[in-house]
């Protein structure tokens, strides 16, 4: 008889513990029913290939003095993390970025060259206030000081160049979607120089227009 009520009562106990399962989320609601909802766990965006622009400036010296010319910049891919903190100030706490390799003229080393492996990163997080054009639609300010790596290939000789600290950016983001994918637009332009070598070439200008999504499951 004791063995029959223990049954049923554990038949009982995993029965409640289904139907609270299946009241927290009903099957065929989304986890989120917004953007903010999603933003306020830790969300990461990914950053595809073919999606994100970007050019440099750089500039090389000749016997009449510097000529400058816009470098277009391939970004192959990277990643983006944020999350809404209690105050309601979105944190960005990662954002990575890997591009492809950036020509240098053969002029200024006799060879060819390129930067190889450049990878933009956030050192540490930045906190920003978000305005709220409804649950869906974002806007905010972020000032982002960012690290640039990269290695300095000259006839196919690779040597590591050490890490240019970038100078506190302004970028203009804009986040908007539903509770069940979020999309991000980052706008940036770092100014003043980024690398030089010999005073004969010079890198002085980042701009890039990035484009950000969730991964979510069909």
């Amino acid at each position: 008889m004791r063995r029959v009520i223990m049954r049923a009562y554990l038949a009982l106990v995993l029965l409640a513990a289904g139907a609270c399962a299946t009241s927290a989320t009903p099957e065929g609601e989304p986890a989120f029913h917004n953007v903010r909802e999603r933003l306020s766990q830790p969300t990461r965006l990914y950053i595809a290939p073919g999606t994100s622009t970007g050019e440099i400036m750089a500039s090389r010296y000749t016997n009449d003095g510097w000529v400058a010319g816009t470098t277009a910049l391939t970004i192959d891919n990277g990643e983006l993390h944020a999350v809404l903190d209690n105050t309601g100030k979105l944190a960005v706490t990662g954002l990575t970025l890997s591009a492809a390799d950036i020509a240098i003229p053969e002029s200024v080393f006799g060879k060819p060259a390129s930067l190889t492996n450049v990878k933009v990163s956030l050192p540490y997080a930045s906190l920003a206030n978000v305005i709220w054009q409804s649950d869906d639609d974002a806007m905010l300010t972020l000032t982002l000081a960012l690290d640039l790596d990269w290695d300095l290939s000259v006839n196919g000789a690779v040597s590591p160049l050490g890490t240019q600290h970038l100078p506190p950016v302004t970028v203009t983001t804009e986040m908007t979607g539903a509770g069940d994918h979020v999309d991000a637009s980052l706008a940036l332009d770092a100014t003043g120089e980024l690398w030089s070598w010999a005073g004969l070439f010079k890198l002085t200008e980042l701009k890039l227009d990035l484009a950000a999504a969730t991964v979510d499951a069909n």
